[in-house]
């Protein structure tokens, strides 16, 4: 029996957002899924427990991958079928993980990178169709409020779905997870997919084609306040990163919390990341100013970062909790307000294009700064010194994000 797709009714803009949270959710629980389950997976494979940075590193560079390449499948197949196909990929990626290999281990995280990567550009492609003006930055960070509570169900699921069935099984939940997901939005796919353009070549020549590469960078050269909101959300990319990739093995490791109280402090960061995300959005058209919310953001995240970086052993739980809830809050909450100023900024026909080129560079910084910081803790010894230097990253966005304030209120 056909099943037929939801009316839109007077909200057109509901049934969008909605398959977008969905989808967005199930991805950021796949590319949490390794970090959260850290100290399970390196033992495993025999690696040190610092090594995860090297997982988070390459899943972050699968994502760049596709979004440097991979717009071609969202003009071929649409946005929502790209996200089904990416969905459908990471359940196989998390299945590979099982092998217990670190060369395959390695392999399956730029695999899951490459699931995620269809998330930023589809996601903002079906919005900017759909969002009402006055609610920009609020539809965006409910849709990227999806990041945080995929973070709170892998934070939740995964230590007990592995004390329970072993890692191997708890992998094996996370694709069944992930293939339920793709299947839950097919009868949206059509209604959303209608401006695919069916003869799009997909080939690898295409992909790797010059005009096809420089499409999304180019925008950003030539749309004015498109290079500086992507330098902020690189430099938020940074601590957003090191923090979810390296907080439950920090607070295992150097703390000496159980794996199963670290994930409920991580999914109590991601919790309050989930509610920050709303919010801003909300403050964000309130005050008229994406910008501003985002110098605001910036100050908030270097001083809760500095209270990571001082969490030690004597900490009790709930005291470690309320720092995760604050630094989730402050260092978490800035994506759906930076997607929406990228879409505000950006020509509409123009708009996937230029989210993909500016996520790249997001992605070059959620790649890069793990590595950067796992190498840090082995020269240091101390993750809590490694997370204090991160704190200062997003002083660097206040002289970035100032003319960009001034202008609007000009």
């Amino acid at each position: 029996m056909k099943v037929s797709a939801p009316a839109l009714g007077d909200r057109p803009w509901l049934w969008p957002l909605l398959v977008t949270l969905l989808m967005q959710t199930i991805a950021a629980f796949l590319i949490r899924a390794l970090p959260v389950m850290g100290p399970s997976v390196t033992g495993a494979a025999g690696v040190p427990p610092e090594s995860v940075g090297l997982l988070a590193g390459l899943t972050a560079a699968g994502t760049m991958w596709f979004v440097a390449t991979g717009v071609l499948f969202l003009k071929r197949f649409g946005p929502v079928r790209t996200l089904q196909l990416g969905a459908l990929l990471g359940a196989v990626a998390m299945v590979t993980v099982a092998s217990g290999s670190w060369l395959v281990m390695l392999i399956a995280a730029f695999a899951i990178g490459l699931a995620y990567g269809p998330s930023p550009p589809a996601g903002s492609d079906i919005l900017a169709r759909y969002a009402p003006a006055g609610r920009r930055s609020l539809v965006f960070s409910i849709k990227q409020s999806g990041v945080p509570l995929g973070g709170v169900l892998a934070g939740l699921i995964l230590p007990s779905a592995i004390e329970a069935f072993g890692w191997k099984g708890a992998l094996g939940i996370g694709a069944l997870i992930s293939i339920a997901s793709a299947l839950v939005v097919q009868p949206l796919r059509t209604r959303l997919d209608q401006e695919r353009e069916e003869t799009q070549s997909i080939s690898l020549a295409a992909m790797l084609s010059r005009s096809n590469l420089r499409a999304p960078f180019a925008v950003l050269r030539e749309v004015p306040g498109l290079a500086s909101v992507t330098a902020t959300g690189f430099a938020f990319a940074c601590v957003q990163g090191c923090l979810l990739t390296f907080l439950v093995t920090y607070l295992v490791e150097e703390v000496g919390f159980s794996l199963a109280a670290a994930g409920v402090a991580f999914s109590a960061t991601q919790a309050a990341g989930f509610v920050a995300r709303v919010v801003m959005g909300w403050v964000a058209d309130r005050i008229g100013s994406g910008s501003l919310t985002l110098l605001l953001l910036a100050v908030c995240g270097f001083v809760t970062m500095l209270v990571v970086a001082a969490i030690g052993p004597g900490w009790p739980v709930a005291g470690v909790a309320a720092a995760g809830v604050a630094a989730g809050f402050a260092a978490t909450s800035w994506n759906g307000v930076y997607l929406a100023e990228i879409a505000r900024l950006a020509p509409k026909a123009r708009v996937g294009d230029a989210t993909a080129g500016s996520t790249f560079f997001v992605f070059v910084a959620y790649s890069a700064a793990p590595i950067a910081f796992s190498v840090a803790v082995s020269i240091v010894g101390r993750y809590g010194a490694s997370f204090a230097v991160v704190a200062l990253i997003p002083l660097g966005v206040i002289p970035v994000l100032w003319p960009l304030v001034r202008s609007a209120s000009a």
